[in-house]
């Protein structure tokens, strides 16, 4: 047994397979075809789940101030 991360794993989102949230092993992942996993449910094709927009501040950033020359 080993234990590992994904490197297209950026905060649970797929960087490989756009917005996609990250699954091993499914369609358009790297690991597609090439590993057998212990759970039998991982195994099986699996198509990708598109991931949940991150949440916008209501708020609008406030642009910064510019210094004049003078």
């Amino acid at each position: 047994m080993s234990a590992w991360s994904c490197p297209h794993d950026l905060e649970g989102i797929c960087q490989r397979v756009q917005g996609a949230v990250c699954s091993p092993g499914m369609r358009g992942c790297e690991l597609e075809g090439k590993v057998r996993f212990a759970r039998d449910e991982m195994n099986l094709p699996r198509k990708p789940v598109k991931a949940a927009p991150p949440a916008r501040s209501e708020k609008p950033a406030q642009a910064p101030r510019r210094r004049l020359p003078f």
